[in-house]
């Protein structure tokens, strides 16, 4: 899956955008309804990459991948990456 391509699989893409940028970040009762969307996400992991890979840092805004901006700055200054889970080979099919 290409970046981009896992929006179309995104839980939140039927969901209130407004859901995804609480007033604080810094009160869970605002975060959590995001959190829990993404909790039950099939791309949750390629939501973050995604972000991690393009966000720029001086711009954090959002929810994206269950992480808040905090959150997201945290991983960057430990120095972890998130890289998305290798995908399965296709089996069956036609062989050409």
């Amino acid at each position: 899956m290409s970046s981009g391509e896992w929006h179309r699989n995104a839980a939140c893409a039927t969901s209130d955008p407004e859901t995804f940028f609480p007033l604080s970040y810094c009160h869970e009762d605002q975060v959590r309804p995001a959190r829990r969307i993404c909790g039950r996400c099939p791309v949750r992991t390629a939501c973050l990459v995604d972000v991690m890979a393009t966000e720029n840092p001086a711009r954090r805004w959002g929810i994206y991948g269950g992480t808040t901006p905090a959150e997201r700055a945290a991983l960057r200054r430990a120095g972890l990456t998130v890289t998305p889970a290798p995908t399965a080979p296709s089996v069956g099919g036609d062989a050409a």
